[in-house]
Parts: C-alpha cells; sequence; structure tokens
C-alpha cells in the first residue's frame, strides 16, 4: 500500500514552481435578464426587481456565455469565476442551487438540467448532456452508519470539490464525492455516493456497491447537505443587498455580507483594512493577509478567490507565488491558517473545516505548515499539513494530520490519517 513519504526541500522547491502563471484575462460576466436569463440587465442580480429574499446572485466574475440560452431559479448563488457555457446547447439551474468557485458548466446535446437544491461545490465540472438531481428517489434509504431507514423528502444533489459529471444523469439524493467521476451515459441512482477519486463508467458500477465505486447515502450526508444549501441560499440574499447598497462592494477586494454565520467586514492586507474593487481578484471578508497590496499585485496570478465570507478568520503568511485559480474558503464557524512560503499551483483548493473524531467534528481546524507546496489541483479539507510537505497534482488529503516533510503523490487520496489511500482513476 502507498504511504506517504519524508521529502526534501529540492522536491517543495519543485512543486513551488506551479504556483508562477501567466496572468489570463477573462471577460467579465455579460449581462441578465427574465426569470431569470443572466442578461445584461439582470447582472449581478436576476433578475435585477426581484426581492433580495427571492434574488438570484451572480458574481461579477462568472463567466456567462450565451446568456439567453441559460435560466436560473430563485435563490441561485454563483460564486466567483464560475463559468456557465451555453454556446451548443441550454443551461437551466433550478431554485436553491448554487455554482460555486470555479465551477465549470459546460452545455453540450440536449444541455444540462440542474435540478433543485443541487451543491456544486469548488471547481467541479459539469458538461455534455447532463441531468443533476431532476430526478429519483427520496427514500426509503438504509444508513450503512446507524443501520436505520430515513426519507430525505425534500431532495438535495452534492456534487464535491473537483469532480466531473460528463454527460451523466446524477439522481437526486446522491453525492459525487471529491475527485471522482461520472461517465456519459451513466445514472447514478439516488441513495448512491460516489467514492473519492473513483471513475464510475457502467451503471452497474454506479449502482453496486459490491465493485468499489459506491456507497450508501448517510443521515450524516444529508445533514451536511442541507447546511450547505442554507449558507449559499443567504449567500444569493447577502451578496444582493450588498450590490444593491453600491454595485462596487461585489468586486474585487470588499465587504462579506453579514449573515447569521459570518460578521462581514474588509481584508486586512499587510496590516491595512482594505477595500479595492478594482483588483482582479476576489478577496473578500475576514482575510488577514501578511503580504503589502502591492506585493500580492506582482506575486498571485488571475482568477483567484480568497473567501472569508462563511467560516471564521482566515490567516494567511507571506505567499511565496500563487498561479492562477486558486480558491480558499471554509465551513461554517471555521477558521483557516496558512504559513509562509506556501507555494499555491493552478486550482489548488485549501477549504476550512475541522477534522472528524469519533464521528464528531472536533478535531484541529484545516492549516497548512511554512515551505509547503501544493500542485495544480490539489484539494486540502478538514487537514493539517506539516511543514515543508508537498500535496501531489490532482491529490487530495481529507481528514487528516500529516507530519513535516510529508509527500502526497500526484492523484492520490489520502484520507483519515491514512485508513483511506486511493488512487484517483481519471
Amino acid at each position: 500500500m502507498f504511504k506517504p513519504r519524508t521529502i526534501s526541500s529540492a522536491l517543495t522547491a519543485i512543486i513551488l514552481a506551479f504556483a508562477i502563471s501567466t496572468q489570463i484575462y477573462i471577460q467579465p460576466a455579460v449581462a441578465a435578464g427574465g426569470t431569470c436569463n443572466p442578461t445584461v440587465g439582470n447582472l449581478p442580480i436576476c433578475p435585477s426587481t426581484a426581492p433580495s429574499e427571492s434574488a438570484s446572485f451572480i458574481d461579477p466574475t462568472a463567466t456567462i456565455t450565451n446568456p439567453t440560452n441559460i435560466t436560473l431559479g430563485e435563490k441561485v448563488y454563483v460564486a466567483p469565476f464560475a463559468q456557465l457555457d451555453a454556446t451548443n446547447a441550454p443551461i437551466s439551474i433550478a431554485a436553491g442551487s448554487n455554482a460555486q468557485d470555479q465551477v465549470k458548466i459546460i452545455a453540450s446535446g440536449t444541455g444540462v438540467q440542474i435540478g433543485e437544491r443541487v451543491i456544486m461545490a469548488h471547481m467541479a465540472v459539469v458538461k455534455g448532456a447532463a441531468k443533476i438531481g431532476t430526478q429519483g428517489s427520496t427514500g426509503p434509504f438504509t444508513d450503512p452508519v446507524t443501520n436505520t431507514q430515513f426519507n430525505n423528502d425534500i431532495a438535495k444533489t452534492f456534487l464535491a470539490f473537483n469532480c466531473e459529471i460528463d454527460g451523466a444523469t446524477v439522481e437526486r439524493n446522491t453525492v459525487v464525492t471529491f475527485l471522482a467521476r461520472v461517465g456519459p451515459g451513466v445514472t447514478l441512482p439516488a441513495g448512491k455516493v460516489v467514492l473519492p477519486g473513483k471513475n464510475v463508467t457502467t451503471n452497474l458500477e454506479a449502482s453496486s456497491g459490491s465493485l468499489g465505486k459506491v456507497a450508501d447515502l448517510t443521515q450524516a450526508d444529508v445533514a451536511l447537505m442541507e447546511g450547505i444549501i442554507e449558507v449559499n441560499e443567504a449567500f444569493a440574499k447577502g451578496y444582493t443587498e450588498l450590490a444593491r447598497a453600491d454595485s462596487s462592494n461585489v468586486q474585487g477586494i470588499n465587504y462579506a455580507p453579514v449573515t447569521f454565520f459570518n460578521p462581514g467586514g474588509l481584508p486586512q492586507i499587510g496590516g491595512i483594512a482594505t477595500r479595492d474593487p478594482n483588483f482582479r481578484n476576489r478577496i473578500i471578508g475576514n482575510i488577514v493577509l501578511q503580504d503589502s497590496l502591492a506585493t500580492l499585485t506582482n506575486k498571485i496570478g488571475s482568477r483567484i478567490s480568497l473567501r472569508a465570507d462563511e467560516g471564521g478568520l482566515f490567516n494567511v503568511g507571506e505567499i511565496a507565488g500563487m498561479a492562477n485559480d486558486v480558491v480558499f474558503h471554509a465551513l461554517k464557524a471555521n477558521s483557516l491558517t496558512l504559513g509562509n512560503g506556501i507555494g499555491y499551483g493552478p486550482r489548488a483548493l485549501v477549504h476550512g473545516g475541522r477534522q472528524v473524531v469519533n464521528g464528531v467534528a472536533n478535531g484541529p481546524e484545516t492549516s497548512v505548515g511554512n515551505s509547503v507546496g501544493l500542485a495544480p489541483n490539489s484539494v486540502i479539507f478538514r487537514s493539517v499539513i506539516g511543514e515543508r510537505s508537498a500535496v501531489g497534482q490532482r491529490s487530495a488529503v481529507f481528514n487528516s494530520t500529516l507530519a513535516p516533510r510529508t509527500e502526497i503523490r500526484s492523484r492520490t487520496i489520502y484520507a483519515d490519517n491514512g485508513n483511506l489511500i486511493l488512487p484517483v482513476e481519471w
């Protein structure tokens, strides 16, 4: 079995090299309109005249292509640098769903249909002719942990970090976990959870736990989904209210909305409370960065979303380098601590949350030590990463603590302190 190994500073330096990237200009979202199409008149609030309690919100950095072919229901939140591309086919996103930072939806064929209360977490990709959360059972399901039956009548669907849905049908009351994939023509049935890193290519793999690709939905999965939906509906309302107060409030370096789970406020950059609507990246809320604004401008790439609008304080040391498309976020009431000299590769995700110990999220919060290298498409969640460690390309560290100078190789899922180690199959 694969085991992490200690590494030299040379390897860390190699991974740090991923963190310097060419800045690419992406045009801002164009437009908004109707019930709702995100055309010019309906951006960033869709529809533009809707009450804040029911409005959808599209961050001004989102890329919207062919908006008349895109429809949004109520209370949809589209986060920074998401991409909705309806050039070749329609996209519909129903009420209460969200497309988080760096999510890509690229429709073709008959298009992409997203049902109600669908979570598309950071960097998830949906492409082709896909249906997510539009059909499927609400129970009864048997919880494999408690061995009890339950229903989930107010159905939800969860596409987790960096997963991909390619021309597949994902029924409601399902989870596709981080760095997993569901391939063309496959239907993931209600009550199933795709395991981390798995590539599901047949209906048999999608329905039979004995093949090692899927497990059964738990009541804990449902509870997590309920909390995420609640938070993202609050974002749709909160960012709508910020934009109506002043449209520049939802651009660049700026306020987080005041919600029941976050006090709002401005970022502290180089010791100074900073608001800069013209900054090319989104830096939001209760985050402290040790670098000055001038240093950040030259040190980090583009399409970056450092969004401290849900958790507690984000404390970020001096950055070695940050490539394009990096995302920071955290669960409700959780902080994030990032050391000095960290190199962040393209599409690296660092997400705050406490480790789960004996079924309870009361362990240490996410932190990354000094001089760590995070390679492209790496994921850190509910984990502590020791100094001078390296996490390889397209790998994830979940619910774990890594000792200093540990290497997690590329395309590896390292979870629960090594109790689960899986390859990323695609």
